[in-house]
């Protein structure tokens, strides 16, 4: 899994995924600092209509149009149903790019809806969850999901000519069982997420704005205690990143990323990694 992310609160913050070519939010400055990606993104998922994480919107757009790069690839934008910001910023880039050389297309999305990503065997759709940020204002927040098979509990345990032999008489499908498996979870701007959205990802990017409880002021972001808790009851099986980090943090940060050990993190089943403000950030 290939991350490319960039987060300073209440200015910018975006998030390239790089394995399905997929933007989370837009905030300022994302196509100068993704360069030629911007041009291998196929689809952006907004979490909400915030100007620091739609300002992007307006280079990207107009770079796919003029730069060097592939102007003729479809591009689709997603976003919370009934947001008033994007769609005043849908009107804002109709009005002013009208000889797009691309399709450009514009999807509301409610909780609990999907896209698909790919078919085969091994299919992948986005999920989409609800997350709350401001009463005036909807927030989503997505995961990446693959359809896998696995073996069937009761047939633990078999021997390999067992399994062969029912394989051979019923066929394939009465050893296996699909199950679906949350690859990535960006939940954008929010308050604790809901550990029942977010069941069993590999990955967990969690808004974690405040390090220190005592700083914050209203009930609109999360602290990292917080993301850990959701982390935890979600059973997260490898990491939890910490996203949109409040600027007042980077020293502590940066000695966060010196240290070896933390008092906060011991003991737990995934990593914990925290986005440098106003730093590129990268994850291979």
């Amino acid at each position: 899994m290939k991350l490319l992310a960039y987060s300073k609160a209440l200015y910018s913050s975006w998030l390239y995924y790089n394995s399905d070519r997929i933007l989370f939010d837009a905030g300022e400055g994302a196509s100068s600092i993704l360069g030629n990606k911007s041009f291998a993104i196929r689809r952006i998922f907004l979490s909400h209509g915030h100007a620091d994480h739609i300002a992007g919107l307006v280079g990207l757009i107009n770079i796919r149009n003029n730069a060097m790069g592939d102007k003729e690839k479809a591009l689709s934008i997603y976003y919370p149903k009934g947001s008033f910001l994007v769609s005043e910023m849908i009107a804002y880039l109709q009005r002013t790019n009208r000889r797009l050389s691309y399709e450009l297309e514009w999807i509301p999305l409610s909780a609990e809806d999907s896209v698909s990503l790919l078919e085969g065997q091994m299919p992948r759709y986005v999920e989409v969850f609800p997350t709350h940020h401001v009463s005036n204002e909807p927030s989503l927040g997505y995961s990446v999901v693959e359809v896998r098979h696995r073996l069937k509990p009761d047939l633990a345990g078999r021997s390999e000519a067992d399994i062969a032999q029912i394989v051979h008489e019923r066929g394939r499908e009465a050893v296996t069982e699909m199950y679906h498996q949350r690859l990535f979870t960006y939940g954008g701007d929010s308050i604790a997420i809901k550990p029942q959205w977010i069941e069993g990802t590999q990955v967990l990017c969690h808004d974690t704005t405040f390090l220190d409880e005592r700083d914050r002021k209203e009930y609109k972001h999360a602290t990292l205690s917080e993301a850990i808790a959701s982390a935890r009851e979600a059973r997260v099986s490898d990491k939890l990143i910490g996203f949109h980090i409040s600027s007042r943090y980077r020293e502590r940060v940066t000695a966060w990323e010196a240290e070896e050990r933390h008092p906060q993190t011991e003991g737990l089943p995934f990593e914990v990694i925290l986005v440098p403000p106003g730093r590129i950030f990268t994850l291979d």
